[in-house]
């Protein structure tokens, strides 16, 4: 396994369609093995592929509802069967770090595609489980969460040692954020091709 770096939300594969893989062979494995291991380091709670810059059908997300499990589900071509329910809540994105905004989603949700074997799998989830999965498979779209959010409600997370939590909420616009992660990435090409 190794750590993949994480794409910045203006970097253009986040915004392409992935396409159905068509077979499950050991670089799919590695992928998702690599994307597994990048996501608990970040720390996350799902990734897709585009977000490493691979523009290929897989996610991985880990299963929230038992704190004591360390399950994490790899799912290739993964396809929403069923939602019910409905629930708001803030997300965020570690290809918008420290961006927050409100995102209604449903609250169960019925999700089926392949294993890491290439077997057929289906998963029932709910809350915060749920909704990775459905934000991981939006980014296998080319759709990020604040294409879905409140426009109200996007805000970053500002260090604060004032505050009870540690940070503070400072409200932004869509603007402003495609501006600030366009600096960043290319802050980021700069170092990469500047190693010191």
């Amino acid at each position: 396994m190794a750590l993949r770096d994480i794409l910045i939300c203006s970097d253009p594969i986040l915004r392409k369609k992935a396409p159905k893989l068509r077979e499950v062979d050991d670089e799919t494995r590695q992928l998702l093995d690599d994307m597994v291991e990048t996501m608990i380091e970040a720390p996350g709670v799902g990734l897709a592929a585009p977000q490493v810059g691979e523009c290929k059908r897989c996610i991985v997300v880990r299963d929230t509802s038992d704190e004591e499990t360390d399950k994490v589900y790899k799912i290739i071509n993964p396809r929403l069967r069923m939602r019910s329910g409905e629930q708001t809540a803030y997300e965020g994105c570690l290809s918008l770090p420290t961006l927050h905004a409100e995102v209604t989603r449903p609250m169960r949700v019925k999700i089926t595609g392949l294993d890491e074997n290439g077997e057929p799998v289906e998963i029932l989830a709910e809350g915060l489980t749920a909704r990775a999965f459905l934000h991981e498979m939006d980014h296998l779209d080319g759709i990020l969460f604040v294409d879905r959010a409140d426009p109200e409600t996007l805000a970053w997370l500002v260090p604060d040692e004032s505050e009870e939590d540690g940070y503070r909420m400072e409200d932004t616009t869509m603007e402003e954020i495609m501006e600030a992660f366009e600096r960043l990435r290319q802050r980021k090409a700069r170092e990469a091709s500047n190693p010191s």
